[in-house]
C-alpha cells in the first residue's frame, strides 16, 4: 500500500516537475537557440547586427500575417513562427531603435485596408466573399520613408535575413551612392525582336536600383560622371580610344571598378555581316583594350575547361546528358573564404567563362576570389556557337593549373595613356598618371553569369517580379557592389546558404556511369562509321552489276553490324541498371542510419542504464540481507 502511494506521489510530482520545467524554459529560454545548422542559417549575422546597431531613427515593422485563415497551412504557419522569431531578434539587437507589430488583417477590416494600403499582395482564400490572406512586412521611418516584402514566401527562407536586413537599411540611408553602368548588353532592358515587346532589366540591375542611384551610360561617352561612386563595366566591347581614356581617368582618381568582361558571351547576340545582313559574323570578347593591361593583369584567350566542376547537360532530346567542359558548376570550395565578396557563396553557374592572370612585372596585389580546380585548360573559343560536348572530353588535357575567374586588384596603377590624352578624348583638368589613391578594383573574366536565367527564377504575380535564386550568381554582383562603394555591412548576409544539400556520392557514381555510357556510344558510333565504309566499298567494288538487291556479303555485314548494335544496348541497360542498383543500394543505408541506426542506439543505451540500475539494486538488496 505503501509502495503504491509513493509511485502515485511520484508520478505526481514528475508531471509538476514536467510543468514546471516548460513554463521556466518557455519565461526565462524563450529567446535561446542552438543553430547546429552546417551554415548556421538560424543565427543573426554580425552583418545585421552592425546595420540596426547603426539607426539612427526608431522604424516600425508591420509583420502582416492572417493566422485565423492559414491556420490550417502548416507550411506557412511553421515559416511565419520563423519570420516572427527572426523579427523579434532584430528589435533586441537595435536597442530600441526597432519596433515589432504583429496584424493579423481579417477580412474587410481597417488591417485589411491598412495591408492593401501598403502594397501587400493577397492570397486569395477560394470564398464566396472573394476573402483574402495575407503575409508581408511594411516597415515605416519616422519621416515618410517606407519599404515592404508584399509577400514571405517560404521558398524564400533561405534570403531571408538579407532581405530583413536591406528592408531596414534602406529605411536608415539618408542618400544612396551613386553607380554608374555601361554595358554593350542589354542589361537596362530592350526590344524583343519576335515580339517588339520591351523586356524588363536584369534582375541584378532592378536590384541595383533598390539599393544605389544607376546612371547608365553609352559606350560612346567619352566623361565619366564625377559623381559617380563607382564604375561597373559590363562586357565592354568597341569601345572608343576617347571612352577607354575616360575609364582610364576615372580608375585613376576614383579607385573604384567592378568589371566584368568576357571571352565568349553566350548571351550576346551574333553580330551581323554589313556587307551580308543575313549573315552572321563570328563573336569577339571585351578585355579593355590597354587598359587591363596597364593595371597589371592579363586575360589570355580561350575560355576555361573544368573537369571537376563541368556541368551535365544534354543538347538533344535523344542524346544523354554530358559533361561540357565551359560550363561550371562552382561550390563553395572554388571561392575565397578570406575576402568578404565571397566568403558566404555557396554556389554559382558560369558560362565560357575565361581567365585572369597577374602580369609579371606588375606592382599590384592580385587576389583570386572565384578560381577553377586544377583539372582545367584553355580551350578555344572557337566552335563555341555549336556545343560539342564529346569533342571536348576527348581533346581534354588538363594543365595541372588553377584559372583565376574573379580577382581583386589593389596598389597604385599606371595610366595606359602616358602620352596624354587620345585625339578627341575630353581631357580633365589634371590628367593623372598614377593612382591618386590606391586603387581597389574587382575583375572578373565572364559577364553572362550575371543574366537572369542563369542564377534565378524569374516569376510574375498579381504584376510584380519574382526573383527566386537558384544560385549565388546575383549575390556575388551585389556583394561585389556593396563592397567597392563602401557599404559591407549588408555583405555578410547576402548568402546564409542553400538548403538542398546535393548527394555528392550519388552525383559522383552517376559521373562514373555516364562515363561508361559515353565509351559504350563511341564504340558503338566507331562500329558505324566502320560499317559505313565497308558498305561503300562493297558497293564500288560491284561497280556497273550494282542493284537494288543487296549481294550476300552487304547482308551478311548488316546482320553483324545489327547483332553488335543489340549487344551494345544491352551494355548500355545493363549500365544504367547496375547505376540504379548502386544508388538504390546506398539510399537504403542512409534510411537505415535515419531511421533505424539512431533508435537503436538510444534503445540501447536506455537498457544498458536500465541494466546498470537492475544490478545496483539488486546488489544494494543482498548486501541489506547479508546485514
Amino acid at each position: 500500500m505503501r509502495r503504491g502511494v509513493l509511485s502515485t506521489g511520484s508520478l505526481v510530482l514528475a508531471v509538476v516537475l514536467l510543468l514546471a520545467v516548460n513554463i521556466l524554459a518557455a519565461t526565462v529560454l524563450g529567446g535561446w537557440r542552438l543553430d547546429m545548422t552546417q551554415n548556421r542559417l538560424y543565427t543573426l549575422s554580425e552583418g545585421s547586427r552592425a546595420v540596426v546597431r547603426k539607426l539612427d531613427e526608431p522604424i516600425t515593422l508591420n509583420l502582416f500575417f492572417s493566422q485565423k485563415a492559414l491556420r490550417d497551412v502548416p507550411q506557412i504557419q511553421a515559416y511565419a513562427a520563423r519570420v516572427q522569431a527572426l523579427l523579434k531578434e532584430y528589435v533586441e539587437q537595435s536597442h530600441g531603435k526597432l519596433q515589432l507589430k504583429v496584424i493579423d488583417p481579417e477580412p474587410f477590416s481597417d488591417a485589411e485596408d491598412r495591408a492593401v494600403q501598403f502594397g501587400l499582395r493577397g492570397m486569395p482564400l477560394g470564398g464566396p466573399g472573394g476573402e483574402n490572406a495575407y503575409f508581408g512586412l511594411a516597415a515605416t521611418n519616422s519621416t515618410d520613408g517606407e519599404e515592404v516584402i508584399p509577400f514571405l514566401s517560404p521558398s524564400s527562407e533561405d534570403t531571408l535575413e538579407y532581405d530583413l536586413t536591406r528592408l531596414i537599411y534602406k529605411l536608415s540611408q539618408t542618400k544612396r551612392p551613386v553607380v554608374a553602368v555601361m554595358s554593350s548588353l542589354p542589361v537596362n532592358g530592350s526590344i524583343v525582336p519576335m515580339t517588339q515587346q520591351q523586356a524588363p532589366p536584369w534582375a541584378v540591375i532592378e536590384q541595383l536600383r533598390e539599393l544605389f542611384e544607376v546612371r547608365v551610360l553609352s559606350s560612346f561617352d567619352k566623361k565619366i560622371p564625377d559623381e559617380a561612386d563607382l564604375l561597373i563595366l559590363i562586357h565592354p566591347k568597341d569601345l572608343s580610344p576617347a571612352t577607354l581614356f575616360a575609364i582610364d581617368q576615372y580608375a585613376l582618381r576614383r579607385g573604384r571598378v567592378l568589371a566584368l568582361l568576357d571571352p565568349y558571351s553566350d548571351v550576346e547576340a551574333p553580330p551581323r555581316d554589313p556587307i551580308m545582313p543575313t549573315m552572321t559574323l563570328p563573336k569577339t570578347g571585351s578585355d579593355l583594350g590597354p587598359l587591363l593591361g596597364a593595371w597589371g593583369v592579363q586575360m589570355p584567350d580561350g575560355v576555361v575547361g573544368d573537369r571537376e566542376a563541368a556541368r551535365l547537360v544534354s543538347f538533344r532530346e535523344d542524346a544523354p546528358p554530358q559533361e561540357y567542359l565551359v560550363w561550371l558548376d562552382l561550390k563553395s570550395d572554388r571561392f575565397d573564404s578570406k575576402d568578404v565578396v565571397t566568403a558566404r557563396l555557396s554556389q554559382m553557374y558560369m558560362n565560357t567563362v575565361g581567365a585572369l592572370a597577374k602580369k609579371a612585372d606588375a606592382g599590384i596585389e592580385f587576389t583570386p576570389l572565384i578560381s577553377s580546380s586544377k583539372q582545367a585548360m584553355l580551350v578555344s573559343t572557337q566552335g563555341l556557337d555549336k556545343p560539342d560536348p564529346a569533342s571536348l572530353l576527348r581533346d581534354f588535357k588538363p594543365t595541372d593549373q588553377s584559372y583565376p575567374f574573379a580577382a581583386r586588384v589593389q596598389g597604385t596603377l599606371k595610366t595606359a595613356f602616358p602620352d596624354g590624352p587620345p585625339e578627341g578624348a575630353e581631357a580633365p583638368a589634371q590628367v593623372l598618371k598614377e593612382s591618386a589613391t590606391p586603387a581597389n578594383l574587382i575583375l572578373v573574366a565572364d559577364a553572362d553569369f550575371i543574366y537572369d536565367r542563369f542564377w534565378a527564377q524569374i516569376g510574375e504575380f498579381r504584376g510584380s517580379r519574382i526573383v527566386e535564386p537558384f544560385a549565388d550568381n546575383g549575390a556575388f554582383f551585389i556583394n561585389a557592389v556593396d563592397n567597392l562603394t563602401g557599404s559591407g555591412d549588408l555583405i555578410n548576409v547576402r548568402s546564409q546558404g542553400t538548403y538542398a544539400r546535393p548527394f555528392t556520392v550519388v552525383q559522383a557514381m552517376n559521373r562514373a556511369a555516364q562515363e561508361q555510357f559515353r565509351a559504350a556510344e563511341q564504340r558503338l558510333q566507331a562500329e558505324l562509321q566502320q560499317t559505313e565504309q565497308r558498305l561503300s566499298e562493297l558497293q564500288s567494288s560491284r561497280g556497273d552489276q550494282a542493284g537494288p538487291l543487296m549481294s550476300a556479303e552487304q547482308q551478311q555485314e548488316i546482320a553483324r553490324f545489327q547483332a553488335e548494335r543489340v549487344r551494345l544496348r544491352r551494355e548500355l541497360r545493363e549500365v544504367q541498371h547496375q547505376l540504379r542498383q548502386d544508388i538504390d543500394r546506398l539510399e537504403t543505408r542512409l534510411k537505415f542510419v535515419n531511421i533505424g541506426l539512431v533508435p537503436l542506439l538510444i534503445g540501447f543505451a536506455a537498457a544498458l542504464v536500465a541494466l546498470t540500475r537492475g544490478r545496483g539494486r539488486r546488489s544494494t538488496g543482498e548486501r541489506h540481507v547479508t546485514g
